[in-house]
C-alpha cells in the first residue's frame, strides 16, 4: 500500500532549566536556515560524483563556518571526484591553499564571465590574494559612487 508521510521539521534548543524548547524552522536565524538548506546537498555531494553550484555560499553564515564547510568538502571530495562551484563576496575565502591560480572568474561590463589565472597579473603576484583582491589588483572591483553623486543623477 502506497503511503504518503509528512513531517514538520523542528529544532530543539536546551533551556536553562535543563529542558528543551521546540522551535519552528521559521523561528531560527537565517544562518541556521541556510545550514539546513545546505546540509542535504553537501551530504549528497560527498557521497557521489556530482557538481554542486552555490550562489553566495557565505550568505547568512559566519566566516568560520563557511571556511569549515569548504575544508570539509575539500578534505572528502577527492575520493568521490565531486566538484563545488561557488560565488562569494567573502574575501576571507581567497586562499591559495584552496584555489588553483587558474580558477578565478570575473564578469565583465557586458555580463560575460571569463576564467583567468592570477599569474596573468604579474609574474610574482602577491601570495596574499585576499589583500591583492581588496586592493583591486585582480579586477572585480565594484564601481561605487558617493552619496552626493547619486543625488545629482
Amino acid at each position: 500500500m502506497n503511503q504518503l508521510k509528512a513531517a514538520k521539521l523542528m529544532t530543539l534548543h536546551p533551556t536553562q532549566g535543563g529542558r528543551q524548547a521546540l522551535f519552528e524552522i521559521s523561528e531560527e536565524s537565517e544562518g541556521t536556515q541556510r545550514m539546513i538548506d545546505l546540509i542535504p546537498a553537501l551530504i549528497t555531494l560527498l557521497n557521489s560524483e556530482k557538481v554542486l553550484v552555490i550562489d553566495e555560499l557565505e550568505r547568512s553564515l559566519h566566516p568560520r563556518l563557511t571556511k569549515s564547510l569548504l575544508e570539509l568538502f575539500l578534505t572528502h571530495s577527492k575520493a568521490v571526484k565531486s566538484q563545488m562551484i561557488v560565488t562569494t563576496h567573502e574575501s576571507g575565502l581567497l586562499d591559495l591553499e584552496w584555489l588553483r591560480t587558474d580558477e578565478i572568474v570575473e564578469k565583465n561590463q557586458a555580463g560575460e564571465s571569463s576564467v583567468y589565472s592570477l599569474e596573468e597579473f604579474k609574474p610574482n603576484y602577491d601570495k596574499d590574494i585576499q589583500r591583492g583582491y581588496l586592493l583591486g589588483r585582480f579586477g572585480a572591483v565594484p564601481l561605487i559612487r558617493s552619496f552626493t553623486q547619486h543625488q545629482q543623477v
